[in-house]
């Protein structure tokens, strides 16, 4: 790979593992969803056609989050709004949140089920799109492909001498288990070490399991708690790059559902109010700053699990990171 220097210094979350076959993915998900409880069941929607006592019409759609108070979050903020600019006059779009917290694997069986208008947002990849309909438009501009390293204070020294891949290579990352980063990293023969949860990593990384945690630059700003708590900071120099797109995924037979969000894509990013949703939203101006703050280095990857009908070709979906 060849090292890039940025001129004017130049990011959700995978969640699940991006095995080799898609019926070995989709037996793990099946497993791990019958191993919860019995007890804990998702809240699922009731969509109807018929007006309510306010004249409206209320389509429900099941999202990921347990709190309604988090709607202001980036995700169902924008879900919310993709919707609203596809529904009828006389519809309301209403979301459920759920009670309890349910693992991505979880999430991913449930859409499979087709249980209610159920949407999950999360990374791509080739066997995710095999069991489930993805909407292709990068939710976050490709920057969740964009991930700055947070490494201990002491170690700056010894990152600011990386000129390589292969230097990068003689040091070991921490990911997460079931992200497709970790099986990104290691086809680029990036040595990892996995944990559980990116509050567990952070911690592994203060005590000296591995030597640097890849996180998104989208990510930094909502974890600024666990860096400071384990004495952690962004690293200055680095960035690490490759292809990736978070997408909304739907259950395959919804088709009226992903009709009905693609549609509403087209209409907010025609009529630009994406575009402004995007770069107000607190996390990506934090995320600009950040690109802008460093003269940065960029590693660049090679992303093999993404599905080649991937809209790379579509330069209005991407954030160019070299503007900064």
């Amino acid at each position: 790979m060849t090292l890039f220097r940025l001129q004017s210094c130049g990011l959700v979350l995978g969640f699940i593992a991006v095995l080799a076959q898609s019926h070995v993915y989709a037996q793990t998900v099946t497993n791990q969803f019958a191993s919860q409880s019995a007890n804990s069941q998702l809240s699922t929607s009731q969509p109807s056609n018929k007006p309510s006592a306010d004249g409206l019409r209320h389509y429900v759609v099941d999202i990921q989050i347990l709190d309604p108070e988090r709607q202001g979050e980036y995700c169902p903020t924008l879900l919310k709004m993709i919707l609203n600019a596809s529904k009828a006059q006389d519809e309301s779009i209403d979301f459920i949140y759920q009670d309890h917290h349910f693992s991505q694997a979880r999430w991913f069986a449930e859409v499979q089920r087709n249980i209610g208008n159920s949407v999950i947002w999360t990374v791509t990849t080739k066997e995710r799109e095999a069991l489930l309909q993805p909407i292709r438009f990068p939710v976050f501009k490709g920057l969740l492909g964009q991930r700055i390293f947070v490494i201990r204070k002491e170690d700056q020294a010894l990152f600011s001498q990386i000129n390589s891949l292969d230097d990068l290579a003689k040091l070991r990352a921490g990911q997460g288990i079931h992200w497709p980063d970790s099986d990104i990293m290691e086809a680029n023969n990036l040595p990892v070490v996995v944990g559980a949860g990116a509050e567990n990593l952070y911690k592994m990384l203060k005590v000296k399991r591995f030597d640097y945690f890849p996180r998104g630059i989208l990510e930094l700003m909502p974890e600024q708690k666990h860096i400071q708590a384990n004495n952690v900071v962004a690293e200055q120099d680095l960035l690490l790059s490759y292809p990736s797109a978070m997408y909304f995924f739907v259950n395959k037979k919804n088709t009226e559902l992903a009709e009905r969000i693609e549609k509403g894509w087209e209409i907010i990013i025609k009529n630009g109010e994406f575009d402004k949703f995007f770069y107000s939203h607190p996390r990506v101006v934090e995320a600009i700053a950040e690109l802008k703050r460093h003269k940065r280095r960029i590693i660049r990857l090679e992303n093999p699990y993404l599905p080649v009908e991937t809209p790379l070709d579509h330069p209005g979906y991407w954030l160019d990171i070299s503007k900064y």
